[in-house]
């Protein structure tokens, strides 16, 4: 069974077995071909050709039954990629082409003044130093953080470092000991999608009128954590009207 690909592959190509032994897969050559009897013309001179062995009959006919599918996938999965990369693209052509105007430049000034003070005021950690801090033993150094975010514990925010490369940084307020506070996995669920990280993190550092002295919830995680997340479900709430 044959499988085309982008380039030619050079016939001293090896061998590569599948785990479990089902199937192997070799390079198409000639000899190959030829020693099972096929023909010795590549089925497709314009791309990479592959030899696949299927052990089992069972397992033949349900290879056979899913490439079609497996097909379709592949399309579909390159159009979306395709249409991302076109889109970043284009974002990226719209972002040098737009001039921004005086009360967008000052606007954006006082947004970065404010991101500034709140990592200034909390500090922040990187997925490496989390994984430090909690002695992970993971080869993945932002295994730790990234699944934290996944299940909604916590967020991160972009920050440029003092080189002026963007970094992923996760506040430090929303942790104890360096492990997540239960109420902002709440807070983050409160507000679901309507959030974006920057925005998530000046609410939790915001004075908020739902709290008593409208205080900043980042200042009652520890003490009155329910009444932070009440306070979040509502601006939630507000804001989804």
């Amino acid at each position: 069974m044959a499988k085309s690909a982008a380039q030619a592959v050079p016939p001293a190509a090896s061998l590569a077995a599948f785990p479990g032994g089902v199937l192997s897969l070799r390079p198409w050559t000639p000899a190959a071909a030829s020693a099972r009897g096929q023909a010795k013309a590549a089925p497709d001179e314009t791309g990479r050709s592959y030899l696949l062995q299927v052990q089992g009959e069972a397992m033949s006919q349900l290879l056979e039954a899913v490439m079609p599918m497996l097909d379709r996938l592949l399309l579909q999965k390159t159009a979306e990629v395709r249409e991302r990369k076109l889109e970043e693209m284009v974002d990226f052509i719209t972002g040098q082409m737009v001039v921004p105007s005086h009360v967008d430049t000052q606007m954006a000034q006082r947004l970065a003044q404010r991101h500034a003070r709140v990592l200034n005021e909390f500090g922040y950690a990187s997925a490496e130093q989390l994984a430090e801090a909690n002695h992970s033993r993971a080869a993945n150094r932002s295994a730790l953080a990234d699944n934290w975010k996944k299940r909604g514990q916590v967020f991160s925010v972009r920050h440029r470092d003092e080189s002026g490369r963007s970094r992923e940084v996760f506040p430090l307020f929303q942790f104890d000991d360096h492990k997540p506070i239960k109420a902002v996995q709440a807070v983050i669920e409160a507000f679901g999608e309507h959030k974006a990280a920057w925005k998530l993190a000046l609410w939790f550092t915001s004075n908020n009128g739902w709290l008593p002295g409208q205080a900043r919830p980042v200042d009652l995680l520890a003490s009155a954590p329910e009444a932070v997340v009440q306070a979040a479900r509502h601006d939630a709430a507000g804001s989804a009207a």
